[in-house]
């Protein structure tokens, strides 16, 4: 009976392997030593079988690309006996989609500039635009996947591949719609040092179970000349995304529903193929759902924005970025605590409410107490310095207020103590709360006022803030300013005289404009002395005053 073709390739495959086996006697007739000798032979003997059962030419596959080889792919699959199929260096033409029954697919590596020493999986023209590979093992490695009509992008899918606990390392995949397509989640999924030229998509994850991806790992590979990289449909926890180069991509490098928890290492985006620029380098499709992940040393050029280091937060990475020379913790819905090496500075959106930047110390459960919050100078002439951003139009001039809860109404209210620079007046003014017995809210005017000590002769602490400030009179002192120069609103003020025997007789206001009276404001204001005994005017030798503007 004449043999097929495929069992004349086995045969002469098994010939020149077990050519390279040393002869062996009798066993009977033989020695200890040469006993020992054969057992050795044998085991070599059935170890070199295995390793021919599981290279595909054993069963029939065409290296020179020229045949289908998918039936042998096929064969080797459903064998018992085979536990990874071995792919040796050439180009193999697979005309349909082979079911490898959970085998692992391993070539023999890769070398630049040496095709013809690679495996390349080609698709043959009965395959249409189906997938080339499914139902593979735990491991696809050191392989290449490439169309032969290399002019036009074959519609189909390089491998459909099983989602769970999965390596992939060392392919490449050039000139297809879809290189790596995942119908279900990816979890413990490994894709390292592939490469990726001119797909429409490297890899796909539809989530059709509507399940989340989580611990997918992407790490060292590179997309040339592809629309699209890597997509998740749905939403992805927990992946790493390390070492991965994007090159004149036209879509998304990386895109999800939502990510959270991720990291971003090291990876490197340039240039856009022809897509919109500039394009977020990482994008999610749910409103601003990228939460609690981390990012450093990544670097995007020429068209990609840099959603870790971005200065804008809506739709950036929330979570923490080193990158950008500075640390930004971001939640991603419009707002960010940014560290520098000279600031920690709080930033928000244009759109978002307004935030409290909080800074909370922390409390001794053993001792019960709270711990104190430092502001600390490297000298003793150190300053706390309230100012304003120059942008917001204020001149860097500070005009907020000074907080502190104060007291607890009945109904859990809080209320505050407040105060605030009197803005073209001098001192601090504030206003403090009290709830009586009945649980009324009270209000008074609190704050810090100006003050002066006046000495015979005009001088003393606080005189020269006044550009009069002098006796002119028996028994009066005038503080004042030119007309129209400053206006004293309603001002409260207090005059207490260091000579015993002279008291104080009141204060005469002068107008600062005409009708001035009804605003009560002032150009300034003369104060009046008299002697206790005889109640005439005199001046005493010094008194002070403490002036206080209530707005």
């Amino acid at each position: 009976m004449a043999l097929s073709t495929d069992d004349r390739n086995r045969r002469r495959f098994m010939r020149r392997a077990l050519a390279l086996l040393p002869v062996a006697g009798m066993a009977g007739a033989m020695a200890a030593p040469e006993r020992a000798q054969a057992s050795e032979s044998r085991e070599r003997s059935d170890a070199l079988d295995m390793t021919a059962r599981n290279n595909v030419i054993y069963w029939g596959a065409d290296p020179t690309g020229k045949r289908d080889s998918s039936a042998a792919f096929v064969k080797a699959a459903r064998s018992s006996i085979v536990n990874s199929l071995y792919v040796p260096p050439g180009r193999y033409a697979i005309g349909q989609t082979v079911d490898l029954n959970g085998k692992n697919l391993i070539g023999p590596g890769r070398q630049r500039n040496k095709r013809e020493t690679n495996a390349m999986l080609i698709p043959f023209h009965s395959l249409g635009n189906n997938a080339m590979f499914t139902g593979h093992g735990p491991v696809i490695r050191d392989l290449s996947f490439s169309n032969s009509e290399a002019k036009r992008k074959w519609e189909g899918i390089y491998i459909d591949s099983h989602g769970y606990n999965t390596v992939v390392e060392n392919v490449h995949f050039s000139s297809a719609n879809t290189a790596i397509l995942v119908k279900e989640i990816m979890v413990n999924y490994s894709l390292l040092r592939c490469t990726f030229v001119g797909m429409r998509t490297g890899v796909k994850v539809e989530d059709r179970k509507k399940g989340n991806s989580t611990t997918a790992r992407f790490v060292g590979n590179e997309f040339n000349y592809t629309d699209n990289a890597i997509i998740f449909d749905k939403d992805v926890y927990g992946a790493t995304f390390q070492d991965n180069i994007f090159e004149a991509l036209k879509g998304d490098a990386i895109r999800a529903g939502l990510i959270y928890r991720s990291s971003f290492i090291g990876n490197w985006w340039e240039g856009r193929n022809n897509g919109e620029s500039p394009w977020p380098c990482v994008r999610t499709t749910k409103g601003q759902q990228f939460m609690d992940c981390f990012a450093t040393s990544n670097t995007c050029v020429y068209g990609w924005t840099n959603v870790f280091a971005s200065d804008k937060h809506s739709g950036s990475m929330g979570g923490v970025s080193l990158d950008g020379g500075e640390v930004v913790i971001r939640n991603s819905t419009g707002n960010a605590l940014r560290l520098s090496p000279d600031s920690i500075r709080a930033e928000a959106d244009a759109w978002k409410e307004a935030t409290p930047l909080v800074i909370q110390s922390s409390r001794s459960e053993k001792t019960r107490q709270t711990n104190p919050i430092v502001l600390r100078h490297s000298g003793p002439g150190g300053d706390v310095v309230f100012d304003t951003d120059t942008e917001s139009g204020n001149k860097g001039v500070w005009d907020g207020r000074l907080r502190f809860a104060s007291q607890v109404g009945g109904d859990d209210k809080v209320l505050y103590d407040d105060y605030r620079v009197n803005r073209g007046r001098p001192g601090v003014v504030g206003e403090t709360s009290l709830v009586d017995k009945k649980g009324t809210v009270r209000h008074a005017l609190t704050g810090i006022p100006q003050f002066v000590k006046w000495r015979k002769g005009g001088d003393g602490p606080g005189c020269d803030f006044f550009a009069r400030c002098e006796a002119v009179d028996k028994g009066k002192v005038e503080f004042s300013f030119p007309e129209g120069e400053v206006e004293l609103r309603d001002p409260i003020i207090t005059v207490t005289v260091d000579d015993a025997g002279i008291i104080h007789d009141g204060i005469e206001y002068l107008s600062a404009y005409s009708g001035s009276v009804k605003y009560q404001a002032w150009k300034g204001f003369r104060v009046r002395f008299v002697d206790r005994k005889s109640g005439q005017p005199t001046l005493p030798e010094s008194f002070n005053l403490s002036i206080f503007y209530p707005g």
